[in-house]
């Protein structure tokens, strides 16, 4: 069984469980060995649980320019701005979101001809990137001078 199925697995059975667990442990007394199988359940499940959204989530930066500029989501491709990224952070699905708040799609994956150069960089995006910068040192800066 892989891993998504077995965690998907497990809070289908969490969630078809909870209701009739918290209605017994709700009923007086409170009752110490089912609060602690159901706070172990819950430990153990969330755990794993990021875990799975960690590995998922450096699946997702492997396929972003180490650069971290991608080209903005839009109809026409040669009017999308590049905007900076970085590794990825701020991501819903397989839209990231730039520092300037843009919607953006890795269109290149990690873009080894260079193709995003072709793309005019977004100027707050740029502003960003000087303001960290001057914090430390990050390669998205390369080719700007």
């Amino acid at each position: 069984m892989d891993p998504d199925h077995a965690i998907l697995t497990r809070l289908r059975d969490l969630a078809g469980t909870l209701s009739g667990d918290v209605a017994w442990l709700a009923g007086p007394p409170l009752r110490a060995d089912g609060l602690r199988d159901l706070g172990e359940r819950l430990v153990c499940l969330g755990s794993d649980l990021i875990s799975r959204a960690g590995a998922l989530d450096e699946i997702a930066a492997a396929r972003l320019p180490a650069d971290g500029w991608i080209p903005e989501c839009g109809p026409v491709p040669r009017l999308r701005h590049a905007h900076y990224v970085g590794l990825g952070e701020v991501r819903l699905g397989l839209i990231y979101f730039a520092s300037c708040g843009a919607s953006c799609f890795p269109y290149y994956g990690r873009d080894p001809a260079g193709k995003t150069g072709r793309h005019e960089r977004c100027h707050r995006c740029v502003k960003e990137v000087h303001r960290r910068s001057t914090l430390t040192n990050i390669p998205a800066l390369q080719g700007l001078e």
